[in-house]
């Protein structure tokens, strides 16, 4: 009994919030947030700044190609922190570009899934082969969505930030 009236009462005064915060501005875009640095970011100024997928794929390939230098060095810690974080930026997109959460996810799942069990293994023959099928499907994904002009090529170097790796 006691749980049911506190969600009744939860649910009243989440209730009594959103019409507070309807009566106070109509539009949402003019809601204003208190900042650190700033006075105040309205709702509307944030979501003009909230990324979109062209700018999440720039941190992604960097951390792609990060990944696959740092696995051919033997640096597999460094390789497995790279691929943790794709997703991660990856839920970036999936939030400001719903429609193509479903399709994020699956990759996430059938490509970067098997690229981290590659790198958990330190096996350098599996992670290639894993990176090779994880870069056809962005290209493959890339066409599909109309961006045929964006080809994932692995750049022929290192990232400055990492030793360059004996041939």
């Amino acid at each position: 009994m006691k749980t049911k009236i506190f969600k009744l009462v939860l649910s009243a005064a989440i209730a009594a919030m959103v019409c507070s915060v309807g009566a106070y501005a109509k539009d949402m875009s003019k809601v204003v947030i208190p900042t650190k640095h700033n006075k105040h970011l309205t709702l509307g100024q944030i979501a003009k700044i909230t990324p979109g997928l062209g700018t999440v794929m720039i941190e992604y390939s960097h951390r792609f190609w990060v990944a696959y230098y740092a696995a051919k060095n033997a640096n597999w810690g460094l390789a497995q922190y790279e691929i943790k974080e794709m997703p991660e930026i990856q839920e970036v997109g999936e939030i400001t570009r719903p429609a193509h959460a479903a399709e994020l996810k699956a990759f996430e799942h059938t490509y970067l899934d098997p690229l981290m069990a590659a790198a958990k293994a330190e096996n350098w023959n599996k992670f290639q082969n894993a990176y090779a099928k994880t870069v056809n499907a962005c290209n493959a994904c890339h066409i599909g969505t109309g961006h045929s002009y964006i080809r994932y090529r692995l750049p022929s170097n290192p990232p400055p930030s990492l030793p360059q790796v004996a041939e």
